[in-house]
């Protein structure tokens, strides 16, 4: 009798991690806007920076990591958003920063390289853009000068993040 309810409880056991590996197989994959992304008008800090300095644009900057949910969700529900797309790819200059990569960056005459901490690490321009407080997302505002407007953490619906924008085009 042992040996029924054993065979039973292991078949029952195999039935519900078989389940549940297909459902974990069958989630919704999001890509992450980057700035080799056909679609979006991202680039890198480098010539955002570049092309800020020729028109006096602010610059809005995307901290992500590959990692972060919710940077992934922003990239598919708010930045693919027409009216936020249009709105920033008229009056910002795009700049995707991931802040694990382990690319040096030259940034305001300074050189910023990835820092190992642990089992990830970051970038230290990621950190000194966002005050050493690294929370993904996080999106930063620069004036043409590349002084920081205003750091805004956290994952943003489409309008949320237009009357922040907005408020800095009308002051600029």
């Amino acid at each position: 009798m042992k040996i029924k309810h054993a065979l039973v409880f292991a078949i029952l056991l195999v039935a519900a991690s078989a389940f549940t590996y297909q459902n974990l197989n069958t989630k919704e994959t999001i890509t992450t806007i980057t700035p080799d992304h056909p679609a979006s008008n991202w680039t890198d800090i480098s010539s955002a920076v570049l092309n800020a300095k020729k028109d006096n644009k602010m610059i809005l900057v995307d901290v992500y990591t590959d990692w972060c949910k919710w940077c992934k969700v922003m990239d598919k529900e708010t930045f693919s958003d027409s009216d936020v797309s249009s709105f920033i790819g008229e009056n910002f200059h795009l700049a995707k920063l991931n802040a694990e990569q382990k690319k040096t960056i030259q940034f305001k005459g300074k050189t910023y390289e990835f820092a190992k901490n642990g089992k990830r690490g970051y970038h230290e321009l990621a950190s000194e853009l966002l005050n050493g407080q690294l929370a993904y997302p996080s999106l930063i505002v620069l004036d043409s000068q590349l002084n920081t407007l205003e750091v805004v953490r956290g994952f943003k619906k489409p309008k949320e993040l237009m009357m922040i924008l907005e408020a800095h085009v009308a002051k600029s």
